[in-house]
């Protein structure tokens, strides 16, 4: 955003959010959990809980295509 003032921001405020490293390492995290889930509900044959984790790791790795 070209002519914005960040000053009102702590110590003049940085204009960049997360990077895309940040972001991919956080997915990254994400989905581990998420296949932490999916294990446990293959292991207890818990059908609510393996749907919402394929829904949910599907959704993570559409997200790290960029």
């Amino acid at each position: 955003m070209a002519g914005c003032d960040y000053s009102c921001l702590p110590n003049g405020g940085d204009s960049v959010g997360m990077t895309n490293e940040q972001y991919k390492g956080m997915l990254l995290d994400e989905l581990e959990d998420w296949q932490e889930v999916l294990e446990l509900a293959i292991e207890t044959e818990n059908t609510k809980i393996r749907a919402k984790a394929e829904k949910q790791i599907a959704k993570i790795n559409e997200k790290l295509k960029f």
